[in-house]
């Protein structure tokens, strides 16, 4: 699947976590869910801490982009969190494309996929792990704006991109099962 992404540039963990902040950390829905529904004090505190688990900072990242996003986003791999991965029996193996086909509904009535399908951010990056064994994308970051372009798609109307989205990776010898089952069962949330 890396074959299929234009490389952009090198960056540094603490680069990738600018972005993330200027989109997610800056609105104040996850500023609160942050405080209130995981027991952090800050939106930075609480995603500083999971991006720890699997040594973020300590490892190399590089950017892409997403030439064709309508064709590789859906088959991103779902990432090691309980809110996505509640849905499937076998956990950490199946898509973003998998969610929309086998729980349609559910998808659908997400108010975050919904507001993204009907506005979806142009200037977007998502964050991902690739292991190297398996040649998969893992999402690390941006299930609702995957899971909106898949819906698209599974609608029969594919988004149109004014700018290709890019995807910020780390590149992870391994088929990364063993870390995978780790950040899901560890829990960061404080209340």
């Amino acid at each position: 699947m890396l074959k299929q992404l234009q490389f952009s540039k090198n960056v540094t963990w603490d680069d990738v976590f600018s972005v993330w902040k200027a989109n997610e950390g800056t609105d104040p829905i996850w500023q609160e869910f942050a405080k209130t529904e995981k027991g952090w004090e800050s939106w930075e505190a609480w995603r500083g801490y999971q991006a720890s688990l699997f040594r973020a900072s300590e490892r190399e990242w590089k950017v892409y982009e997403l030439t064709d996003p309508n064709a590789l986003v859906p088959k991103f791999r779902l990432g090691p969190f309980q809110g996505w991965q509640k849905h499937f029996e076998e956990k950490n193996v199946h898509t973003v494309e998998d969610l929309v086909r086998d729980h349609r509904g559910w998808v659908e009535e997400n108010t975050g996929i919904r507001s993204r399908r009907e506005n979806f951010p142009q200037d977007t990056q998502f964050i991902g792990m690739y292991f190297q064994d398996s040649e998969a994308i893992v999402l690390y970051e941006g299930h609702h704006r995957a899971a909106a372009i898949a819906l698209a798609i599974a609608e029969g109307q594919p988004l149109v991109f004014s700018q290709p989205p890019t995807i910020a990776l780390t590149s992870i010898p391994g088929d990364g099962s063993a870390l995978l089952h780790h950040l899901l069962e560890t829990k960061t949330d404080k209340v």
